[in-house]
């Protein structure tokens, strides 16, 4: 080739460089053919030969050298040229894998690496992806870390450092200017990981389209959003178009919930699907779609469901009963409170249910304590608790705990008979005197089976002294009525250890009660009130006004799924659930409320000026604990003549 037909081979090469980007001046263009290797001419003449327009579509099928072309006129600013974006992930990076979408960065270069050469794996026998085809990518990296570990951390890796240890390249970030490990590569630049996810969490209008979404590019000196600017919004749902957050294979939260739930309940014969259908609606309505991937993704109970659908029978609680004896308990009990809650299945006391399975596995390993231990639990204990259920709610956690100690009570006082070779008609006082002081406080919570089996003829005339509480000193005036406007007043308090926080030092409510308030406690007009029992009382306007901002404003934090019935003033972790007693205790003397001061105060300022009767109907409690309260607050002469005893007479 002679010197002027290489020079007319550049002309025409600047000229196709040229066609369609009009702000790149001919000088311009003839230098950058001119500073090209031979080869790298090659490449871009032959790829715009067949692609024309690769300069402005952005297309992945551009080779390397067309990359870093449109790379280096992007970076000087010519107006026009759009640098590819990844197929598959949409990400801003160099593409080197061909692939029959286009090339591919090289994550997803490795990512599909992994994915092909499907067929059974050679050291585990599961049918996967075998990179290396003869082993699955998980076998393999478990026979490499097994003889080699990270320096940095000391865990099995087959990397040193691992990829969690080894260091990230430090860039200058392209929004704050400090030089940071990058976090992720935008169209503005790269970018730490506080503008990351300062700008993720923080979407605004777009100045060229005024779509609201994440601003990570810059066009004509303005922050836009990624397709104003030529490129693709790689946090843009490919399916919906939604720009919400989007961690499964470029789908939000939405649309991969929608395929894992297709995934999970598809599969199900037709009277499954059809009994499980409320669950599925509300899990696809969820308003906190992030929530229900996690759980689909992550927990052990959604398989347990499938596996438990999957038989064709209607679901019951007898069901999930018999599956605590494959599955964690903590397991069977979440997906009971989940199927409650989307009304699949009728609502149950689980407390009596666990206190008849404790005795159950306590009777299992010792039968012969179960003719005394069951008739007493069936008779006294469960009616008592179904009472407490119908008169104050659901049975609480607490009541079940005491169930429980009292069960392992008596059966460990059983044992100790046995052990010396009596029965319980030959026990004594001196018996039961000696096996009170030889074990731990706890086993005075044998008084109500001894009791029982006195009132049915099954023992002697046997007693356990009752354990007398101290009584808990309760707070000075002055600082309960400092805690008091505190509660009332104090915006930077959160509304929850508010509103607690009155209605202890007010009512001197337990928590147990308070923890257990719904809306339906709630009665706004004409004057707010508060229904502590079946009498609504009156509040004071302020912790009126808190307690509907706390009705309105109570966020569910853990669970997704829409309240179907009561609504919780305290909502708790797991679906259906109100917070415990004493998580609420935690936070309230976090914030320096001391609950069991601040409740003895307030019954005390509450029975000096009602009736023991009126106190009861009011607060719910027991007439023999409020008249204590009572005799409490009542004046006490002698310890005025007392103090007036010790005092010294003073000079006249």
């Amino acid at each position: 080739m002679t010197p002027s037909d290489g020079r007319a081979a550049w002309r025409r090469l600047a000229d196709a460089i040229r066609a369609f980007v009009p702000d790149l001046t001919p000088d311009t263009a003839d230098g950058l053919v001119a500073g090209m290797a031979p080869m790298t001419r090659t490449v871009i003449r032959g790829h715009l030969s067949r692609h024309p327009d690769a300069l402005v579509t952005g297309s992945p099928l551009a080779p390397p050298a067309v990359q870093r072309l449109i790379r280096h006129l992007h970076d000087t600013g010519v107006a026009g040229v759009r640098v590819p974006d990844c197929p598959r992930c949409g990400r801003t990076r160099p593409l080197k894998h061909a692939t029959t979408q286009g090339r591919v960065c090289r994550g997803c270069e490795g990512t599909l690496a992994a994915h092909r050469n499907p067929g059974i794996c050679g050291a585990c026998g599961e049918t996967r992806p075998r990179p290396d085809g003869t082993t699955c990518r998980r076998c393999r990296a478990r026979a490499t870390a097994a003889h080699r570990t990270c320096t940095q951390c000391g865990k099995p890796a087959d990397l040193d450092p691992c990829h969690t240890c080894r260091p990230r390249p430090l860039v200058v970030c392209a929004l704050c200017g400090t030089r940071a490990t990058c976090c992720a590569r935008w169209p503005l630049g790269p970018v730490c990981k506080p503008c990351y996810r300062g700008t993720r969490s923080n979407p605004g209008p777009c100045p060229g389209c005024g779509t609201v979404r994440a601003l990570i590019a810059v066009l004509d000196h303005r922050r836009t959003c990624a397709e104003c600017a030529g490129h693709r919004d790689p946090y843009r749902c490919r399916r919906c178009g939604d720009t919400r957050r989007t961690r499964v294979r470029g789908l939000c939260d939405r649309c991969a919930v929608d395929d894992r739930l297709a995934a999970l309940f598809d599969p199900l014969p037709a009277a499954a699907a059809a009994e499980l259908r409320p669950l599925r609606e509300a899990l696809a309505s969820s308003d906190r779609p992030a929530a229900v991937l996690a759980w689909l993704q992550l927990s052990a109970s959604a398989p347990l469901l499938g596996r438990l659908a999957a038989t064709g029978r209607p679901l019951g609680h007898d069901d999930l009963d018999t599956a605590t004896g494959t599955a964690p308990t903590a397991t069977v009990d979440y997906l009971r409170k989940i199927l409650v809650t989307a009304a699949v299945l009728p609502p149950r006391d689980e407390h009596l249910t666990r206190v008849a399975r404790h005795l159950d596995r306590l009777l299992a390993r010792h039968p012969e304590h179960a003719l005394l231990l069951r008739p007493w639990v069936r008779w006294s204990v469960l009616p008592r608790m179904r009472r407490r259920a119908a008169d104050r709610g659901p049975t609480a956690a607490q009541a079940a705990r005491a169930a429980y100690t009292r069960i392992d009570t008596a059966a460990a006082f059983l044992s100790w008979t046995g052990r010396h070779g009596m029965l319980l008609e030959q026990v004594t006082q001196d018996h039961v005197d000696r096996w009170l002081t030889e074990g731990a406080s706890t086993r005075y919570e044998l008084r109500d089976f001894l009791t029982w089996t006195n009132r049915h003829d099954r023992s002697r005339g046997l007693d356990v002294p009752v354990r007398t509480k101290k009584p808990v000193a309760p707070l000075d005036d002055h600082s309960h009525w400092e805690l008091l406007q505190q509660c009332l007043h104090d915006d930077e308090l959160p509304t929850a250890v508010r509103v607690a926080g009155a209605v202890v030092l007010l009512f001197g409510q337990r928590l147990t009660r308070i923890a257990a308030l719904t809306t339906d406690h709630l009665v706004e007009a004409p004057e707010p009130r508060l229904i502590l029992d079946r009498i609504p009382i009156h509040v004071p306007p302020m912790l009126g006004v808190l307690l509907n901002t706390l009705a309105n404003t109570a966020v569910r934090t853990g669970w997704a799924l829409p309240p179907t019935g009561q609504r919780w003033l305290f909502p708790g972790t797991h679906p259906g659930e109100h917070r415990s007693a004493p998580t609420l205790r935690c936070d309230l003397k976090a914030h320096g409320i001391k609950v069991l001061p601040a409740r003895a105060t307030a019954l005390v300022h509450l029975a000096q000026d009602l009736p023991p009767a009126v106190l009861a109907d009011l607060l719910g409690m027991h007439p023999v604990t409020a008249n204590r309260w009572r005799q409490r607050a009542s004046t006490d002469w002698a310890a005025y003549l007392q103090t007036r005893r010790g005092q010294t007479p003073g000079p006249r």
